[in-house]
């Protein structure tokens, strides 16, 4: 063995894989594989003749080392040949979990991504109190670990191209943002049915819960903001604080659009995911709750956009995106402006989309941002309703519908509301009994204006 490396003929039966063997951005064998003759034989006829060999362990001698070593004598030792390779194996299996084109895009076919990322996971969790954490929440609730592991690799990938000064800080904070939910009960974090209030009103302390975790534990200040901040938005109607735009750093801005994405796209035992495109669809359509420059990085670092987006391509051309296709949102069909030509985005890359430009009424921060007014009077009307202050709420009403047709009315502002009413209940910011008053107050519009 040399410089961490295993040759083809060094590679024995019952030895494992410990990264993803990939040939030209296809995966061959993933990570945890056991070696067999067969994929042996398979390795040569591919032409692979080693494979990255740091902690390859052959199973038996793995646990000799797990059943004799003494922890008393060298506590280093015994962290780098047991527990790093118990955390190497937990980010590789959480990987394979959480990771697919359709969510990420390209962005994790590359090798120096995945290193970089099993690296910064590692050394988060050097701190063993943030390790046993974690495995507990993961053995507590498979989905809170899941997607805080999703939040962790989103989150890090997109702080670095953002320019997040402390990314190490601000990944911890990803992967322990949810740590709360230990102290919240198995049934109530399971459960599939629509939550009471008091219910939840439980599920909302899990952000306090995470700001005692740290306390208790002494992990750094750096940590509080994001685990108790994640779920504010900048307009105010989030919680635990309500807190509004400018009091809001930019770490807890960021994670703020990663964790309703990685919430939103990934499945859950009760209801089907999101397609990655809905959810960008979702987050640029709420403008005045999440930092739109960050769900523009979110786009550009995953190479996903939706329909009628336009674009800057590689070539220096503008195009409208016409299409996208679900299952490889990566390569959509585009209309070039100017010239009408109509075409899918090459699969051998020699065109790219380079940049984000606009979304219907969302432009990007560099040409100037353009909000619709009736887009102010919408948020306003929605909040109004959730108050119950419906006069207010009736005045935002007349603005939005001003010199529109009751067909128009019905589908652009009715329809609109029940679905911003049902993604709201979705994402936990509205308990059952809210959305059922709000349904009531719409009710009570369409009795009064479609007579």
């Amino acid at each position: 063995m040399e410089n961490n490396v295993t040759f083809l003929k060094e590679l024995k039966v019952g030895e494992i894989i410990p990264s993803d063997i990939y040939f030209n951005k296809t995966l061959l064998i993933k990570a945890g594989t056991k070696v067999d003759e067969n994929l042996l034989r398979n390795l040569k006829s591919w032409g692979i003749s080693k494979v990255n060999s740091l902690y390859i362990k052959n199973p038996e001698e793995q646990e000799l080392r797990r059943t004799y070593a003494n922890p008393l004598k060298n506590k280093e030792k015994i962290f780098y040949s047991k527990e790093l390779f118990d955390i190497k194996k937990l980010f590789f299996e959480s990987l394979q979990y959480v990771v697919s084109e359709t969510r990420y895009g390209l962005i994790l076919n590359r090798d120096a991504q995945i290193t970089w990322l099993e690296d910064l996971f590692i050394s988060s969790l050097l701190n063993t109190e943030i390790s046993i954490a974690l495995f507990n929440l993961k053995k507590k609730d498979p989905y809170s670990y899941f997607h805080s592991f999703d939040v962790f690799l989103l989150g890090a990938l997109l702080a670095d191209m953002a320019g997040i000064r402390d990314i190490q800080s601000f990944a911890i904070g990803c992967l322990i943002h949810d740590i709360g939910k230990l102290d919240i009960s198995n049934e109530l974090l399971q459960k599939e049915g629509a939550l009471s209030k008091a219910e939840f009103d439980e599920i909302q302390k899990h952000t306090l819960n995470g700001v005692e975790f740290i306390e208790k534990h002494n992990l750094p200040d750096a940590l509080r903001a994001v685990v108790k901040s994640h779920h504010e938005r900048l307009d105010g109607t989030g919680y635990p604080e309500g807190l509004t735009a400018e009091a809001l750093s930019e770490e807890v801005r960021l994670l703020a659009v990663v964790d309703t994405y990685s919430a939103l796209t990934l499945q859950r035992s009760y209801r089907e995911a999101f397609s990655s495109i809905k959810a960008i669809e979702l987050l640029l359509s709420k403008g005045t709750k999440y930092d739109i420059k960050y769900v523009i990085h979110l786009m550009e670092l995953i190479n996903i956009y939706p329909t009628d987006s336009i674009v800057r391509l590689s070539n220096g051309k503008k195009a409208k995106i016409k299409s996208v296709h679900e299952n490889q949102p990566y390569f959509p069909i585009l209309e070039e402006l100017g010239n009408s030509k109509v075409y899918q985005l090459p699969l051998n890359f020699s065109v790219t989309i380079s940049r984000f430009i606009e979304w219907e009424q969302v432009v990007d921060a560099t040409n100037d941002d353009v909000i619709n007014n009736k887009e102010l009077y919408w948020n306003s009307f929605i909040s109004q309703i959730l108050i119950g202050d419906m006069d207010e709420a009736m005045e935002c009403y007349k603005r939005i519908t001003e010199g529109m047709n009751l067909n128009n009315i019905f589908i652009d502002v009715i329809i609109r509301l029940i679905k911003e009413i049902e993604t709201r209940k979705l994402e936990g910011e509205l308990s059952t009994g809210e959305e059922h008053d709000a349904f009531i107050k719409i009710k009570d519009i369409l009795i009064e204006n479609f007579k």
